[in-house]
């Protein structure tokens, strides 16, 4: 794990598994999770709670036979489809769908409400899927829907941080 002092405040993190790089303000803290199918990264804001900010970064690689330019979309629809089947006393409050380019990559942005069905609370998920060379990048954060007004800006300044400098 690298990790680089920025101005304001900010701290740009190397994650050494994933090889993507985000920048975060500080008292942000990074882990690597040892996830034996995906390379994965952790960060959090701990709070000491549940739901206290965190977002996980996986670089998912696709087979040669199934790789295409639309991957990060399917991706999109599959975990969605995930989080709606988990939220299912309520369907998932759409807050904001978007495509973007980062770091010069074909990247889709989701954001939405759902209640966590084990504690009931209700949460704002603010997720990413990015088109990479060798498959494709998912970020997913998640807060107390509460909070997304003071979370929600640190996230889009993070994810127009995010560098992907593993290149294969």
């Amino acid at each position: 794990m690298n990790i680089t002092n920025n101005s304001d405040h900010k701290l740009r993190f190397s994650g050494k598994k994933t090889g993507i790089s985000i920048i975060l303000p500080m008292g942000w803290y990074q882990e690597s999770n040892e996830d034996i199918n995906y390379p994965t990264d952790i960060y959090y804001k701990s709070l000491g709670e549940p739901y206290s900010p965190c977002i996980t970064v996986k670089v998912i690689e696709v087979p040669e036979t199934e790789y295409h330019q639309n991957n990060y979309q399917e991706l999109s629809e599959i975990l969605l489809a995930e989080q709606a089947q988990y939220s299912c006393s309520q369907p998932l409050e759409i807050l904001e769908q978007r495509m973007e380019n980062i770091d010069d990559h074909f990247a889709r942005i989701d954001i939405f409400n759902m209640i966590d069905e084990e504690t009931k609370i209700v949460v704002t998920q603010y997720q990413v899927t990015v088109q990479l060379e060798i498959g494709v990048c998912g970020l997913v954060a998640i807060m107390k829907a509460e909070d997304q007004d003071l979370y929600l800006p640190i996230l889009n300044e993070a994810m127009r941080s995010l560098r992907f400098i593993r290149q294969e």
